[in-house]
Order: C-alpha cells, then structure tokens, then sequence
C-alpha cells in the first residue's frame, strides 16, 4: 500500500501545536490531515464557504424592527439576503441560500427585488454573481423620498390645526349658551343643582320670577348631601317682610348666605362648569335665561362671584325667623379691650390673667368676636376690625 506523502509546513515543528488527523467532510476513505498555524490560518466563522459543506452558516438571525424595513422598502427576507451578501466580496444565489439555510429559489426572488431597488448590482465578469449597493447609495434616495412625504404630511396637520383653531374661534354662540324660555327654567335650574358634585353658587337679584325659595327642593337635598351652597343677597331682602327668601331657613340647614349693597344680576353656578343667567328681554315680557358653558364668559362669571364674595357680609341666624348681618354690631368695650390685647400678640393665658378671666371665657369671647365678624380665623378677625374701624 502506498502511504501519501505529508504535507510540508514551513513552521518549525517545534513552534507547532500538535492537531489531530481529521476527515474532511465528504472526503471517500483515508484521512487527510491538516496544518493549522496561529491566527492567519484560521477562516472567520461563517464565511468560509466549502464546496462539500452541507450545514447551513448563519450571518445574522436579529429580527429587525418593522419600522425599518418599511423605511427602506424592503422584505424580512430581502434585508437578511443584503445582510449576509453586504460582508461578502460578491457571492452567488447558492452559496447565499447556503448561509441563510433556505431555498435558492427564495434568495433568487429576493435578489430580483434588491436589484430593482438598486440594492445590489451583478458583477462584470461573471452575471451569476452579486455585490451589494453601499447603504446609503441604496437606501439613501427611498429615505430621502419619504422625509420629504413626511414633510407634505406636517404641513397639511399643520394647515388643519390653524383652521380648526380658526373655527373654535368663529364658533357660533350656540356652541357657547344655551337659551331657555318660560316654563322650561325652573326645572333646568333644578336638574343642574341636583347634579352638582361639590358646591352651587348664587347671587339673588330681585325681582325673581322662575323659581321661588320655597320651590327650591333642590338646594334642600343638596345640602342634606353635602353640597356646599354659597348666595349672595342684595341688603334690601333684609327688609322684606315675612323671609319670603326663607334666609333663615336656609342659614340654619347650612347655606352660607352672605349680603352686600346691591347686586348686578342674577345667577346660578354649578361646579364651576355650567353657569344660568335669567335675563328678561326688553321686547318681551317671556322671561329667559342663559346657560353658559365653559369658555372665557363663564371664567368672567366665576371671578365676578369670588370677588363680590370676598367683600360680601356673612349672614347669621339669630332667631328662627330672623337672620342678622355679622358685624353689623359693634364689639362691647370690653371685647374691644381684648381685641387690642390679642392685636398685641398676648396669649390666651395672659389676656386672661390681664382681664381676670378664666381661660375659658377669654377663648369663648374670641369666638364670639369671630362669629361677629363672619370670619373664620384669628388672623381673619384682626383684619376685620381694622377694615370696620373697630381699633
């Protein structure tokens, strides 16, 4: 038998790491051993690409976002084909279809679509083979295509927005208030309060023609739930005989009731959101009344409440039948003297000791000067005094 030469290795045998005889695959008998020397004999995994190989070499199996594929136009397939074809010289539809494990009949469709895009291109000397088209050569103008759309798409948005802007600001009044006649007006008044979550907000101008105190169930639910209710009266109810606006009533159930001089109009406000102004037309003798929902008008109409409210008087009950404006009465002198002692900064204890009082009666008098104030806080009272020259 005939023993086949060895190979010859340039490499001193001294220097050379000892490797095992092995088969080359596909090989028929016999083993045909091999020299491998450092780094510069070893072929990158996966590019190496031998003729009697049969196990399929992988370049990259990371799934790529939708996005990008459709940004650039492509296919799942055809952005693996470029992929693996990119880190090759050239290669043909076999040897591609051997690396990505698939059939050639796939790689070929795929290269028939990356080279009507401009992805890839044939090579002079041999047709069957292909190179890849740089990145930005092959994607750039698809990219540039559809900044440029995206541009048309902003400014058509763009276009769109400062029309509907245009139109809220012409909207009709219609959007805005809600007219109701006659009849109707009680009972939308009433529905409103009874949808209330927080609190009912009123100013009373007389005369009043759609809805009655007594008539006013709504307020009496209302506060039996919770709801804070808070109405400003004109002085002059004060003096109408009989309570026709139940102001005592209403105080006791807990209505915080406060008055001033006169009051421009009349309204009613739910929850800051919905607002109803009774108005009489001068050409008619229907009453009507304005529902204003949110907008710059109804903003007006809420800082118009808290400012009256602000400098408004509160109102206490002082019998069943009778209710009396806070404040209305001067301190005696000698809650006079303890508001100056308090003006003073001196404790509770010390006024008392000043007064020879107990504590106990010094606190229950400051109370009763809040209470007279219609103030709600120490602090609050103090400036009361000084405002009705009380000091």
């Amino acid at each position: 038998m005939i023993v086949p030469a060895q190979p010859k290795c340039s490499v001193p045998s001294r220097h050379r790491p000892y490797h095992p005889p092995q088969r080359s695959r596909g090989s028929v008998g016999g083993s045909r051993p091999t020299c491998r020397v450092g780094l510069a004999a070893r072929v990158p995994r996966g590019l190496a690409v031998g003729a009697g190989s049969t196990r399929p070499r992988t370049a990259c199996r990371r799934e790529v976002p939708r996005i990008v594929l459709e940004a650039v136009g492509l296919q799942p397939s055809e952005w693996r084909t470029y992929h693996v074809l990119m880190r090759l010289p050239t290669a043909t539809a076999e040897e591609l279809a051997e690396r990505l494990g698939v059939g050639a009949a796939q790689i070929s469709a795929a290269l028939s679509a990356l080279h009507r895009r401009g992805a890839v291109s044939r090579t002079p000397d041999d047709p069957r083979r292909w190179r890849a088209v740089p990145p930005d050569l092959a994607f750039g103008p698809e990219l540039r295509r559809r900044q440029r759309d995206l541009t048309v798409v902003e400014e058509a948005v763009d276009r769109l927005s400062a029309e509907y802007r245009n139109q809220l600001a012409l909207r009709g009044a219609g959007d805005l208030i809600e007219v109701v006649f006659g009849e109707a007006i009680a009972p939308r008044v009433q529905e409103l309060q009874r949808k209330a979550g927080e609190e009912v907000c009123a100013i009373v101008k007389t005369p009043t023609f759609s809805l009655e105190a007594r008539e006013n169930q709504a307020e009496r639910d209302g506060l039996a739930a919770g709801i804070a209710f808070r109405t400003i009266y004109p002085r002059e109810v004060l003096g109408l005989p009989g309570d026709p606006f139940e102001l005592a009533e209403s105080v006791r159930m807990g209505e915080q009731a406060r008055v001033v001089a006169e009051t421009p109009l009349k309204l009613i406000m739910v929850d800051r959101s919905v607002a109803v102004v009774p108005v009489l037309p001068a050409e008619s003798t229907e009453p009507s009344a304005l529902l204003v929902y949110p907008s710059g008008l109804l903003d007006a109409l809420v800082a118009l409440f808290e400012t009256m409210w602000a400098t408004a008087t509160p109102l206490l009950a002082a019998s069943r039948h009778e209710v009396r404006e806070a404040g209305g009465d001067a301190p005696s002198p000698q809650d006079l003297h303890l508001l100056s002692l308090l003006l003073a900064g001196l404790t509770d204890q010390a006024i008392a000791a000043q007064l020879g009082l107990s504590m106990r009666t010094v606190q229950r008098r400051v109370h009763g000067l809040i209470e007279l104030a219609g103030v709600r806080t120490r602090l609050q009272l103090i400036w009361r005094a000084a405002h009705r020259d009380w000091l």
